[in-house]
Formats: structure tokens, sequence, C-alpha cells
């Protein structure tokens, strides 16, 4: 049961990274626009969206083989791939 906690923690961990990046992204549109949403973000991104969460995976996975892998290095992991894939935005 240990290990299953752990596991979720980590889990939760690569959410709240993948999902903080995204609230900063719909932040900062709606500094732009006012009428732009969280919705409306997912719906322009669908496939974008799904691609952050394989990066979270796969590095969550090299961290894991590395043995680096906590709750805290899971939180930026998430942050980090859902900014990896906005980086052919520019």
């Amino acid at each position: 049961m240990e290990v299953i906690s752990q596991y979720g923690l980590i889990v939760g961990g690569l959410l709240l990274g993948v999902v903080a990046h995204i609230i900063k992204k719909v932040i900062q549109q709606r500094e732009a626009d006012s009428t732009f949403s969280l919705k409306k973000y997912l719906t322009m991104n669908p496939y974008k969206t799904v691609m952050v969460f394989f990066y979270a995976v796969a590095g969550a996975a090299g961290l894991h083989m590395d043995g680096s892998l906590t709750i805290y290095t899971a939180i930026v992991t998430g942050f980090a791939a859902n900014s990896l894939s906005g980086k052919g935005e520019q």
C-alpha cells in the first residue's frame, strides 16, 4: 500500500506541475483577452495537451531510472514538460 501512495504522490506531482503551467499560460492569454478561458486553451491545443503528459511521463521515467524521482522533481518535471511543448511557438 505504501508503494501505491508513493506513486500516487508522484503522479499527483506531475499533474500539479502540468496544470500549474497550463494555468500560467491561460493567465498570460487573459492579460491580452479577458474572455480567454481554460476551456478555450484546451480546445485550441488538444494535441499539445496530450503530448505534455507524454513528456511528463517520459521525464519521470528517466528520473525514476536515475533514482532521483521525488515529489519535488515530479512537480518540476510536469511544469517543464508543458514548457517544452511550447518551444515551437516563438
